[in-house]
């Protein structure tokens, strides 16, 4: 190995105890690979009733005090396409697996968990944890 390898590893090794908690991979066509909830969504039909004010209250929670991006998404929603949006796909997919009403944690691109019907805030902040 050359010398400069070895120095190049060195500060690597030495500059890692800076660099936050979670270390996050970028892959080519993958986005983004965590095991930490980066996003939340609550998958819902708006013709079976609304979204629960519990679940309304977690979802506040997560966006003010966890600075975790947490949204409702209703089931038939679309973009000027007519497509469902990018951010909501896999959200949306997992959701109608488990039955609607349903509410999805992503870390990045991959679903990590997901709760079917909650109602309450501490079920919502539970299922990021």
């Amino acid at each position: 190995m050359k010398p400069w390898a070895f120095i190049l590893a060195g500060m690597a090794l030495a500059l890692a105890p800076l660099l936050p908690g979670e270390v996050t991979i970028p892959l080519p066509g993958w986005g983004v690979v965590t095991d930490a909830a980066t996003s939340v969504t609550y998958v819902m039909e708006k013709d079976d009733g609304a979204v629960p004010s519990g679940v309304m209250a977690g979802l506040n929670r997560l966006n003010r005090e966890k600075g975790i991006v947490a949204t409702v998404f209703e089931e038939d929603s679309t973009d000027g396409d007519g497509d469902v949006p990018d951010q909501y796909r896999e959200p949306l997919r997992a959701a109608r697996e488990a039955g609607l009403p349903a509410f999805v944690v992503m870390g990045g691109n991959k679903v990590l968990r997901v709760v079917k019907a909650p109602t309450t805030a501490d079920a919502i902040v539970e299922a990021v944890e």
